[in-house]
C-alpha cells in the first residue's frame, strides 16, 4: 500500500502542477454508474433514443492498452469558450465554440502526464469511456449544476471532463456518497431554466430533457424541429445560454478569443456540409485542430442559421 500511495502522490503533484484537477476510483465501481445510468432509463428520465445514440459512452469496455484496469482516473482541466472567424458574402461572423470542444491538446498532455508517472513504473494508462460527468460528480472532483452541466471547483462549468484508466492499484475506495450530487446553489437558483433557449432545464427535479437541448440539436443533423425559436441561435456548436447566466460561472466568464480563420472559400467549402473525407486537406486540417472534423456535415447548416439569427427579425 505504500507504493500505492507514494505514485499517486506522484501522480496527483504532476497533474496538479500542469493544471489538472482529479480524483481516483476503483475500476469496479463502474458497476455502481451503470446501475445508477439504468434507474434513469427505467424512470424514463433518459430516453431510449438518447441512450442508442450514446451507448459507447454510456458502457465501459477496457481498452486494449490495459486489459485488466484496477484504478480509474477522473480529470478535469480549464476549457474556455473560443470564437471561429469565418468569411460570407456578406460581412465577416465570429461563431463562438463553447467550453469543452477544443479538448484534444489537453487530452493529450494529460494522457502524456500520466505516462510518464505510471508507465515508468511498469503500467499502463489509456483513455476509459464512462459516464464522465457521473464519476465527476460521485468522486466529489465536480457538482453538478441544475443543467446538468458539471461545476469543478476553480474552473466552473468551463471546464473539461475526462477518465482514463491504469492496471496500477492507486489505493482508490470507492467514495461514500453524502446528500446530494447537485451543487447546492442550485436549488434555490433557478437562472439556468429561465434562460433555457428550448425550455429543456426543469423548473424542480435534476434531470434535463436532453432531447430539446439546443445542444443536441446543433451537433445532428436533420431540420431544425418547427418548435425551435431561430433567435435561439448564438454559438457555431452546442450551447452557452445557461453557462452564462449561472452565478456560479461569473468569475469564470471570460471574453473569447478568435482561435482560428475561414477564408471565402474556406468558408464556401464548410458551407456545403460535407463530410470530413470530402473536404480539401487545409480546411479538413484546420477543423481538425479545432477539434469539429466530425462536426463539418452540421457546420454549415449551423453557421447559416447563426447568420440569419443575427439579423433583427430575420426567422428560419
Amino acid at each position: 500500500m505504500e507504493t500505492a500511495i507514494a505514485l499517486a502522490d506522484t501522480l496527483h503533484a504532476a497533474l496538479t502542477a500542469a493544471g489538472y484537477r482529479h480524483r481516483l476510483a476503483p475500476a469496479d465501481m463502474v458497476e455502481k454508474l451503470d446501475r445508477d445510468i439504468q434507474g434513469l432509463r427505467e424512470q424514463g428520465s433518459l430516453s431510449e433514443s438518447l441512450y442508442a445514440e450514446y451507448s459507447e459512452s454510456f458502457t465501459f469496455s477496457p481498452p486494449a492498452e490495459v486489459p485488466e484496469p484496477r484504478t480509474l482516473v477522473a480529470v478535469a482541466w480549464p476549457s474556455p469558450a473560443v470564437k471561429v472567424r469565418f468569411h460570407l458574402d456578406s460581412d465577416p461572423l465570429e461563431a463562438v465554440i463553447p467550453p469543452t470542444y477544443v479538448s484534444s491538446v489537453g487530452r493529450a498532455r494529460c494522457l502524456e502526464i500520466m505516462q510518464s508517472v505510471l508507465g515508468e513504473a511498469g503500467y499502463g494508462v489509456a483513455r476509459a469511456r464512462v459516464p464522465d460527468k457521473l464519476l465527476a460528480a460521485t468522486t466529489g472532483l465536480a457538482r453538478y449544476g441544475r443543467n446538468n452541466l458539471a461545476f469543478v471547483p476553480g474552473m466552473g462549468t468551463f471546464a473539461r471532463l475526462d477518465v482514463f484508466c491504469t492496471d496500477a492499484d492507486l489505493g482508490a475506495v470507492e467514495p461514500e456518497i453524502k446528500g446530494s450530487l447537485r451543487m447546492s446553489s442550485c436549488p434555490p437558483c433557478r437562472n439556468c431554466h429561465h434562460h433555457c433557449p428550448t425550455g429543456c432545464i426543469p423548473y424542480d427535479g435534476t434531470v434535463i430533457d436532453a432531447t430539446r437541448c439546443l445542444t443536441l440539436l446543433n451537433e445532428n443533423e436533420g431540420e431544425w424541429p418547427d418548435w425551435l425559436d431561430p433567435r435561439a441561435h448564438h454559438t457555431l456548436v452546442g450551447c452557452m445560454r445557461c453557462q452564462e447566466m449561472c452565478p456560479a460561472d461569473r468569475y469564470y466568464l471570460r471574453k473569447e478569443a478568435v482561435v482560428a480563420e475561414f477564408d471565402r472559400s474556406e468558408t464556401g467549402i464548410i458551407l456545403q456540409n460535407l463530410p470530413p473525407e470530402r473536404l480539401p486537406e487545409t480546411v479538413q486540417s484546420k477543423l481538425r485542430e479545432l477539434d469539429l472534423e466530425g462536426y463539418s456535415t452540421v457546420l454549415g447548416r449551423n453557421l447559416r442559421a447563426l447568420q440569419r439569427a443575427q439579423v433583427p427579425g430575420a426567422s428560419d
